[in-house]
């Protein structure tokens, strides 16, 4: 077991300054010597030490010039192999980053690092049998959650300022809540399509991991063009508490809640209790089908063209169980779900969108707010069972209970981190807002931020 790293994450600014007195030199030793460090936190795939000099210094002009990024390895970015984190696609090199890398490559950015993940970004522990489990950079014996795992550990210790991650269910909210970073989802279809082991076209998109909102606006703008926030009306902000925001099923977290609700009303913010229960109730049960229909459908896709194999044969390389057991059952689950999927598409989504836009404007919220995760990260080794507060619950359904909302309806969300829980545990918020709102929640963000700072001041360590 490794021991603690006793490391932050470090934002653009501090890279940038790290640039500035060294240029790229200091930059690859840095991240040289970090990687070294965290070697035993499994954060990533793929590296090449000797060549991160080389790397950063041939870095395009532009606002993210000579930084270094990390991606997931579900994720198109040359020179690197797309693995999945997975033996299927071992040794499969795409010929075109993904468009979200293109953007930030030619905005100076260096995608320097692939990043470790559940494989096939089918789990939310990212317990990896062939590259090992993402571990959790404040306590090794936790989850960093998943499945954008390694993209949230590698920034929570300070290897890269910044990551791409996938979001199906909560894939980049669940591990930067875990890891005590930020994680922004947009809504679905705001980032260009393409170079991506997609699981769902109805629920995937990219979306940048970094230390702060500001981080994370910046590399959204860069992706999108996007570049101005709009400004925050005069009057105090108005955000809605979610009925999702007390579970009920861990009394640290439920704790944890409280504490940044208070924060956000010391800081002269309305809190108001907004209704969503019909609403995430919908949205978790329309979840599987889709998920079961499209999975199956896509790596169908993926196992011909990245691969030259039949799923069958693709799915029998998988090492992990959990992945393989999912992998053996989706044929027939896809068949056994389609015409419910049919029906999600039609007709469920589209009214549970339009409930919900109506329930915002009702209620003339400015966001909602609800825990990112309503436990705490669990320990390695709680992946079917965790333990709640008086009873074993799912891990899955219990980690996605909260994201999965945002996922189905399309809309923008991301994860803050709120402080620590009492057993100094990082305990992560999430803010969302309707679709296409993105840079409006981004800048509601920033000031749910300001008003968390006391709560995230630094950790001081009292180990030995």
């Amino acid at each position: 077991m490794p021991d603690t790293p006793r490391y932050a994450p470090m934002p653009i600014a501090a890279f940038r300054a790290l640039a500035e007195d060294g240029g790229p030199a200091a930059v690859a030793r840095h991240m040289t010597d970090r990687l070294g460090q965290v070697a035993g936190y499994n954060a990533t795939t793929q590296a090449d030490p000797a060549g991160f000099e080389t790397m950063l210094a041939g870095a395009a002009p532009g606002p993210l010039s000579g930084l270094p990024v990390g991606i997931k390895d579900n994720i198109d970015a040359t020179p690197f192999a797309t693995t999945g984190g997975s033996p299927a696609l071992q040794g499969h090199h795409p010929d075109a980053d993904a468009p979200p890398v293109a953007r930030l490559r030619a905005a100076g950015a260096l995608p320097i690092l692939k990043l470790n993940l559940h494989e096939f970004a089918f789990g939310v522990t990212s317990n990896n049998a062939a590259y090992g489990p993402v571990r959790n950079p404040v306590d090794p014996a936790r989850m960093a959650g998943g499945s954008s795992g390694g993209s949230a550990a590698a920034v929570a210790m300070g290897l890269v300022p910044a990551a791409l991650g996938t979001d199906t269910g909560g894939s980049v909210r669940i591990p930067a809540a875990f890891c005590g970073i930020c994680g922004f989802r947009p809504s679905t279809g705001r980032y260009p399509d393409g170079g991506v082991l997609t699981i769902s076209t109805t629920r995937d998109t990219i979306g940048p991991m970094a230390a702060t909102v500001a981080d994370c606006a910046l590399l959204d703008a860069v992706i999108t063009g996007q570049h101005d926030l709009p400004d925050l009306p005069a009057r105090p902000l108005r955000l809605g508490v979610s009925s999702d925001a007390r579970s009920g099923l861990n009394a640290a977290t439920d704790a944890a809640m409280d504490r940044a609700l208070n924060s956000l009303a010391a800081a002269g913010i309305e809190l108001v209790p907004l209704d969503t229960a019909a609403i995430d109730a919908g949205t978790i049960i329309a979840g599987d089908p889709v998920a079961f229909c499209e999975g199956h459908r896509s790596f169908t896709e993926i196992a011909r063209t990245r691969a030259g194999q039949d799923f069958a044969r693709f799915a029998a390389a998988i090492a992990s169980p959990d992945v393989a057991g999912i992998f053996a059952a989706l044929p027939g689950l896809a068949r056994d779900t389609h015409d419910a999927w049919q029906e999600i598409l039609s007709t469920t989504l589209p009214e549970l969108r339009a409930a919900y836009a109506r329930l915002l404007d009702s209620a003339r919220v400015d966001a909602v707010l609800s825990a990112t995760v309503p436990v705490p990260p669990p320990l390695y080794g709680e992946d079917d069972t965790l333990a709640g507060d008086g009873a074993d619950l799912p891990t899955f359904p219990t980690i996605i209970r909260n994201t999965t909302r945002a996922s189905m309806l399309g809309t923008p969300s991301i994860s803050l981190p709120a402080g620590r829980d009492a057993g100094g545990l990082p305990f992560g918020l999430m803010a969302e807002t309707g679709a296409g709102d993105d840079r409006r929640l981004l800048a509601v963000a920033l000031a749910i931020e300001s008003a968390l700072a006391p709560l995230n001041a630094p950790h001081k360590d009292t180990r030995p």
